[in-house]
C-alpha cells in the first residue's frame, strides 16, 4: 500500500511522463517535416529543369546563388540529421508513453502489495529515460502546451 504521498508520486508521474510523451511525438513531427521540406528544396533547387529555366532568364549571380543555396540546403539536412532526430523523439514519445501507463495500472492499484517496489522501478526508469532526452531542446511554451493539455484532458475525466 503506497502512503498518500507516494500515491501523488505515481499521479504526478503518470501526469509527467504523458507530458513528455506528447512532447516528444510533436518533436518527431517537426523533425521529420524539416527533413522533408530540406529534402524537397534540395531536389526542386538542383532539378534540372530548373537550372534550364532559369539559364536564359537569370543573371549569373542569382545562378550560383541557386547553387550556394542547394549547397546549403543539403549541407543543413547532413548536419542537423533532422531524420535521426525524428526517429530518436518517436522512441522517447513511445519511451514516455510506456512509462506514463505502467504508472496508471499503479494509481489503479495503490493497495497492492508490491505497489511501492513497482513504483521504485518506475522513478529508476524515468530517470534513466531522462538522460535519452538531453539531446533535444528544451522548448518551454511547447511543453507548457502539453501540461495544460494532459491536465485538462486528466481533470476532465476525474470529474466525470
Amino acid at each position: 500500500m503506497l502512503s498518500e504521498a507516494q500515491q501523488k508520486r505515481v499521479w504526478d508521474g503518470m501526469l509527467g511522463e504523458e507530458i513528455r510523451a506528447d512532447y516528444f511525438a510533436e518533436l518527431a513531427g517537426i523533425y521529420l517535416w524539416r527533413q522533408r521540406a530540406a529534402t524537397w528544396t534540395t531536389l526542386f533547387l538542383a532539378s534540372s529543369s530548373v537550372a534550364t529555366l532559369l539559364a536564359d532568364r537569370v543573371p549569373p549571380e542569382w545562378r550560383l546563388g541557386f547553387a550556394i543555396a542547394t549547397t546549403a540546403v543539403s549541407l543543413y539536412s547532413i548536419v542537423m540529421q533532422n531524420q535521426k532526430l525524428s526517429v530518436d523523439a518517436a522512441d522517447l514519445h513511445a519511451s514516455w508513453n510506456r512509462l506514463s501507463t505502467e504508472y496508471e495500472r499503479v494509481w489503479e492499484n495503490v493497495y497492492a502489495e508490491d505497489a511501492m517496489s513497482t513504483l521504485t522501478a518506475l522513478t529508476e526508469r524515468s530517470i534513466e529515460l531522462s538522460k535519452s532526452g538531453t539531446l533535444f531542446p528544451n522548448l518551454p511554451k511547447k511543453m507548457l502546451k502539453w501540461q495544460k493539455y494532459v491536465e485538462e484532458q486528466r481533470l476532465s475525466h476525474t470529474a466525470s
